[in-house]
């Protein structure tokens, strides 16, 4: 009675549930919904064609999961994507081994994740255009702000009314609200960041980064600097926080919008290494002095310097960078060479 019950509540259920015997390569088990997501009857779901349906991109990895799973391995959720269709769809699988002296199976619960994926990637999406928006800004902003106060220090040496004087003196003490405004803007999401526990998903990392850039490319003509993008691979994925790995690669380009005169390269790229994924920022500006490279991710050291628009530091960001790197258990060097450029790398290791 109690079996009956259980396969009644599994066949109908809006979620799909199989029974797959690796000793024979067959299921043993698939329900309604399995069926329908695959559009196939039951004598049409061999290994080949479920196989067929996933996509090109996604079967090595699942076929490392498996190599995991049989090895031990626990995983609550595996996400990938399959082609049942003409459209592409998301699928959240949970599954176990079930060991028996009769072989080995794999039972699995998935959901079609589609509609949430396309949500979280658009909110992401316009989020990444923002802080890549907000940096831009920033820059441009304090830019300005920085020649206004130069012009207002020059003008409080010439003017002797007392009258203009305290004009001035409110104009420099607006000026300074507005460029503390504009840093606490950018650097507050940045921290906050870093305060909140690592949550991992897999990621087109190339993808990502490609609307960034972007954004940077959009900006040219204002910032006067040439921002390049090349990745190895249309899409690259990558398990990691893509919130805080975000946050590693807008630091890193502000700082080499800080450090780059009117007319600078800045470039990013992707390289896929197969164990794993490394991304270069190069840019040709004035370099870091060779007195700051041993101290350069540690915190409030001689490191610290202003932009070449004055834009402040607190000296944080890259021991910042640096952590959420090592996070991913990733790793982050640099080369440079003063009035020559700097380049940091960062890799990601895919297990």
């Amino acid at each position: 009675m109690t079996d009956r019950v259980f396969q009644s509540l599994a066949e109908h259920s809006p979620n799909v549930n199989f029974a797959f015997d690796l000793t024979s390569g067959r299921f043993k088990y698939v329900n309604q919904a399995f069926r329908q997501l695959f559009n196939a009857e039951d004598e049409a779901l061999t290994l080949d064609y479920v196989r067929s349906k996933i996509s090109a991109a996604d079967r090595e990895y699942l076929r490392k999961c498996l190599v995991d799973l049989m090895e031990g391995v626990v995983y609550r959720t595996i996400e990938f994507r399959i082609e049942p269709g003409l459209e592409e769809r998301w699928i959240r699988l949970s599954p176990f081994v079930l060991k028996s002296d009769s072989g080995t199976t794999i039972i699995g619960n998935a959901t079609d994740i589609t509609d949430e994926i396309v949500n979280i990637n658009t909110l992401k999406k316009y989020t990444n255009k923002k802080n890549s928006v907000l940096n831009i800004l920033a820059h441009d902003l304090r830019g300005s702000l920085g020649i206004a106060n130069t012009l207002t220090q020059a003008l409080t040496k010439e003017v002797t009314d007392p009258k203009l004087s305290n004009f001035i003196q409110i104009i420099t003490k607006i000026l300074k609200q507005s460029t503390d405004l504009i840093t606490d803007l950018t650097q507050r999401e940045f921290f906050e960041t870093a305060e909140v526990d690592l949550v991992t998903q897999r990621v087109d990392i190339a993808a990502k980064l490609k609307e960034v850039m972007d954004e940077y490319r959009k900006s040219e003509w204002t910032t006067e600097r040439i921002f390049n993008f090349s990745s190895s691979n249309e899409s690259i994925f990558l398990e990691l926080d893509d919130s805080k790995f975000m946050q590693v690669v807008n630091n890193l380009m502000t700082n080499a919008l800080k450090f780059t005169k009117k007319q600078g390269v800045i470039s990013l790229t992707v390289t896929d290494q197969k164990d794993s994924v490394l991304f270069t920022f190069s840019d040709d500006g004035i370099g870091i002095p060779e007195k700051c490279h041993a101290v350069l991710f540690e915190k409030f050291t001689e490191a610290r310097r202003k932009g070449l628009n004055g834009e402040p530091t607190v000296g944080l960001g890259l021991s910042i960078v640096k952590m959420i790197v090592e996070w991913h258990k990733g790793r982050i060097w640099f080369e440079s060479k003063e009035n020559a450029g700097t380049t940091f790398y960062v890799e990601i290791p895919r297990n």
